[in-house]
C-alpha cells in the first residue's frame, strides 16, 4: 500500500474574487483548524486570474487554488461521489464569479475533518526552523494505523501540517468514478519503505 500527497489541477488558475481577498484569507485560515464549521459565509471565487476564458475550459471537477499550498475546490459531481463513501469531508459552498461556470454546477472547498497521528516520529526526517519548529518532511516513514485512514491531513510533533494526505483506497475509489483533477504524488510504500523520492 501507498500513501500519497493530494493536490489538485493548477490550469485553471483559480483565485478569490478580489473584492473580498483579505476577508477570504481569513476565513480560509479560520477553519484550517481541521473541525467541523457551522458558521461559513460563502465565498466567492474567480476560475480566470491571468488567464482568458477560453484557455481553461473544459473544467476538471478538481481545481487548486494559485496561492494556499493544498487548497483546491471541487464541483458537484465530485462532492457527491465522494460523500457516497467517505463522511470525513465537509463540503463548504463558494460562488464563481463567472457566470457561465456558475450557471453549470456547484463548487466547494472540502473540509477535511481527520487528523491521524500515523507517523513513526523517529524514523521520519523532519524539516526544522533553527533546529527547534518543524515545517515539513523529508522523509516519511507511516506506521500500520494509516490504513485505516483513507484521508487525512497529518498531525507529528505536535504540529499539524497544511497538506491532505490519501491511501491507495481513497486514490483508487475517486479514480474510478472519474473524477478529474486530482494530483497524487506518492510519498510512502509500505512495499518499499526506504525508497527515495524527489523533495517536494
Amino acid at each position: 500500500m501507498k500513501v500519497w500527497k493530494l493536490d489538485g489541477d493548477y490550469s485553471g488558475r483559480l483565485c478569490f474574487d478580489v473584492g473580498d481577498g483579505q476577508q477570504n484569507k481569513q476565513c480560509l485560515y479560520n477553519f484550517h483548524d481541521k473541525n467541523y464549521v457551522n458558521d461559513w459565509p460563502g465565498l466567492k471565487v474567480t476560475f480566470t486570474c491571468g488567464k482568458k476564458r477560453r484557455d481553461i475550459l473544459p473544467l476538471k471537477n478538481v481545481t487548486s487554488f494559485s496561492s494556499f499550498g493544498s487548497l483546491f475546490i471541487c464541483d458537484e459531481y465530485a462532492k457527491e461521489k465522494i460523500s457516497e463513501k467517505y463522511n470525513c469531508i465537509q463540503f463548504l459552498p463558494v460562488e464563481p464569479i463567472e457566470k457561465d461556470i456558475n450557471e453549470t454546477t456547484s463548487y466547494y472547498i472540502p473540509n477535511v475533518l481527520t487528523t491521524a497521528k500515523v507517523l513513526d516520529e523517529e524514523k521520519t526526517k523532519f524539516k526544522y526552523i533553527s533546529d527547534k519548529y518543524v515545517y515539513g518532511i523529508d522523509k516519511y516513514y507511516f506506521v500500520d494505523a494509516v490504513k485505516e485512514t483513507p484521508v487525512f491531513y497529518l498531525n507529528a510533533c505536535d504540529y499539524t501540517f497544511s497538506t491532505i494526505y490519501a491511501t491507495d483506497e481513497f486514490k483508487d475509489y475517486v479514480e474510478s468514478c472519474g473524477i478529474t483533477g486530482f494530483i497524487f504524488k506518492e510519498v510512502f510504500d509500505f512495499d518499499d519503505p526506504d525508497k527515495e523520492y524527489p523533495l517536494m
